[in-house]
């Protein structure tokens, strides 16, 4: 199935003139249980054990990221944290007390984001009138 695409509308600050951009519209949110489910069609796990497992994932990685590990699934991603603080003037004022926000990131291999980059975009207006 190929990636939707809807034209939308930008307006300049500097002249006011309207410019279209393809943006990336979502067909359908696949939750945990779908994924569990695909898993389960493609392994020789069960849906439940798929589940267990998915949930099992989340888990550890949540608990790798907050040990400050770099969490690498296979050749498609890592997962890592980054913080936004404020700065002091001397070393020692530098305190854990001054980070203000915690970011969880996702940064995909070459290889994921070259697989992407294949992807096959239809305008909206055809998807709809192809599914009419």
């Amino acid at each position: 199935m190929p990636v939707i695409y809807k034209k939308q509308p930008k307006r300049s600050l500097k002249d006011k003139s309207v410019r279209y951009f393809p943006t990336v519209k979502s067909v359908k949110l696949i939750r945990e249980r779908e994924v569990a489910k695909l898993l389960a069609d493609e392994t020789t796990l069960n849906a439940k054990e798929a589940e267990f497992a998915l949930v099992q994932l989340q888990k550890i990685l949540l608990r790798e990221l907050q040990q400050g590990n770099t969490v690498q699934l296979g050749d498609w991603a890592s997962f890592f944290l980054t913080v936004a603080s404020d700065g002091t003037e001397k070393k020692e004022d530098c305190t854990a007390s001054l980070i203000k926000t915690v970011r969880c990131h996702c940064r995909f291999t070459p290889s994921f984001r070259e697989t992407l980059q294949k992807s096959e975009f239809v305008p909206l207006e055809d998807f709809e009138r192809i599914k009419a």
